[in-house]
């Protein structure tokens, strides 16, 4: 039988109907759904201020604003592998622990930071800090969501995090255009440590699962995970990739096209939360429609519509033109909703899923690292229409690789293998 965070007996899911989701979600409210809720409004406090803060006060480049958006992106992929070997040597409390506790103090550097070298240091921290949170709690989801529920149960945790996006961008252009633009920065420190608070009480008896299977060097580990999952992680991966790609545009296009047309940081947090709002209405129908038809039956969907929006920025040049393609992205997103972490965590290995998901995380946040930079590179040298029209053209890629050659990861005959075992 499972322990919950709070340390309560849970029953053995069923597999089918209302009470096992029910009670899978009542028993990750307060170790994944509230911290998760609050880290991702901290995280939204700085996209609509991050590329004016950097451009105004550090007189980045286009290319600069790019490395300053994507250096958290770097700090996390460069983690994602290490993260998910702490979790299986030193136990998902103390890795998550340590994630939160050093996202508040990357924030705060931030908030401080006199020069661009500094601000992107700290971007990258609060990276590092993201990978230990995010990896030690999908290894926990791993273990405690069976996989015939798990497209409803993620996607609420993604519609959790959506809505949570809604509030954050909306708090961080309040306060960036009417107290102060490092201001926002510490409002995400303030928010780390709530977090803090939330996980250390939450979690206080949680038991931590047992990993089984046996160690060796490292490298050798790290090895044997791509060597085994080569196949997945050639295409699913590569889908995965393109989706954080996407994501990441959205979030850097936005804002950079809003700033050059003269709108306000506030105009550009309204957009990006109304965006957020679209986003996040879609999980329940996105979370029914992953466990009753598939993973791929709203990301092939998801990948087109992002493409469409991206497409269409350029065309913009007045607020509600720009508002209707921010929401229009917002839809496509909220398609995708736990799309690239319900793929990962049906692919790990139930036994040890840390090292899996480790890799899994490094291979798509390659995506997300290399957007903006990519996008940045391009308005530097072209012009930022061209690598708005670029990136459509990767996201019907990722639509393409859906369609053709990865496979549907809702295995149902898996989900009753599981539940049968615990």
């Amino acid at each position: 039988m499972n322990m919950s965070s709070a340390g309560t007996p849970q029953a053995p899911p069923t597999g089918q109907g209302r009470s096992s989701v029910r009670s899978t979600i009542r028993s990750i409210v307060w170790s994944v759904y509230v911290p998760s809720f609050l880290l991702s409004m901290g995280q939204g406090i700085l996209i609509p201020v991050l590329p004016g803060f950097a451009k105004e006060e550090m007189a980045a480049t286009a290319a600069l604003v790019g490395v300053a958006v994507a250096a958290r992106h770097f700090g996390t992929m460069a983690f994602d592998v290490p993260a998910g070997i702490l979790v299986s040597r030193v136990g998902l409390r103390r890795t998550m622990y340590s994630g939160v506790v050093l996202f508040g103090l990357a924030s705060i550097w931030a908030g401080v930071s006199p020069n661009l070298t500094s601000l992107i240091s700290a971007r990258v921290t609060a990276g590092v800090a993201f990978a230990l949170w995010s990896i030690s709690r999908q290894s926990y989801i791993a273990f405690e969501v069976p996989i015939d529920v798990r497209g409803r149960v993620l996607s609420l945790f993604g519609g959790i995090s959506r809505i949570a996006t809604i509030i954050g961008p909306l708090i961080g252009g309040l306060l960036a255009e009417f107290v102060g633009i490092r201001v926002p920065f510490y409002a995400q420190g303030a928010v780390a440590l709530l977090t803090l608070v939330v996980i250390v009480w939450s979690t206080r008896n949680m038991i931590e699962p047992t990993i089984t299977g046996a160690r060796h060097g490292m490298i050798r580990e790290i090895g044997g995970v791509v060597s085994r999952h080569r196949r997945d992680f050639a295409t699913a991966g590569v889908a995965a990739i393109v989706l954080q790609f996407m994501r990441a545009a959205r979030e850097f296009l936005i804002p950079v096209w809003g700033g050059e047309q003269g709108f306000g940081k506030d105009d550009i947090g309204y957009i990006l939360t109304a965006s957020s709002a679209i986003d996040a209405a879609l999980f329940p129908v996105v979370g029914i429609a992953m466990d009753r038809w598939g993973r791929k039956s709203t990301g092939i969907p998801a990948f087109v519509i992002l493409a469409v929006a991206m497409a269409l920025i350029p065309m913009t040049g007045s607020f509600g033109a720009l508002m209707a393609v921010g929401l229009l992205a917002g839809f496509g997103n909220g398609l995708s909703t736990g799309f690239v972490f319900t793929i990962g965590t049906d692919l790990a290995p139930r036994n040890n899923p840390g090292e899996f998901i480790g890799v899994w995380r490094f291979i798509s946040d390659t995506g997300g690292a290399s957007s903006p930079v990519m996008i940045g590179g391009i308005t530097q040298i072209v012009s930022l229409g061209v690598a708005a029209s670029a990136t459509a053209g990767i996201g019907l890629f990722g639509a393409l690789m859906l369609v053709t050659v990865v496979k549907e990861t809702m295995n149902r005959q898996v989900g009753w293998a599981e539940t049968t075992k615990r």
